[in-house]
C-alpha cells in the first residue's frame, strides 16, 4: 500500500511539475533554472512538497531578464503556476515561492 502511494505521488509530483514549468515559462522575462546550473532543462528547478489535505508547495528557481520589475513579474508567475496547478489537477495550492536566482540580460 505505501509503495502505492509513492508511485501515485511521485506521478503527480512530475504533473505538477510540468504544469508549474510551463506556466512560469509562458510568463514574459522569466527563465525556470536547471539543478545542474544549465539553461533550459524542462522543470527541474522545481520542487514539489506534498502536504495534507490534498495541499501542495511548489518552489521555482528562476532567472528574470533584465528591465522586468521583479515583484509584479514575480507576483505573475505565482498566480499562473497556482491556477493552472489548481484546474488541471485535484490538489490547492498552499504557496508558490519563486526564488530570482540571477537578473541575466536578454540575447
Amino acid at each position: 500500500m505505501a509503495k502505492d502511494t509513492n508511485k501515485k505521488l511521485s506521478v503527480f509530483s512530475d504533473v505538477i511539475t510540468s504544469l508549474s514549468y510551463d506556466a512560469a515559462s509562458a510568463v514574459d522575462g522569466i527563465e525556470v533554472l536547471s539543478k545542474e546550473g544549465k539553461r533550459s532543462f524542462r522543470g527541474s528547478g522545481i520542487s514539489v512538497y506534498f502536504l495534507p489535505n490534498d495541499k501542495v508547495t511548489i518552489d521555482l528557481f528562476v532567472n528574470i531578464q533584465f528591465g522586468y520589475q521583479v515583484p509584479a513579474t514575480v507576483a505573475t508567475v505565482q498566480e499562473r503556476v497556482k491556477t493552472e496547478v489548481e484546474n488541471s489537477t485535484k490538489y490547492q495550492v498552499h504557496s508558490v515561492n519563486v526564488q530570482v536566482v540571477d537578473v541575466i540580460c536578454p540575447q
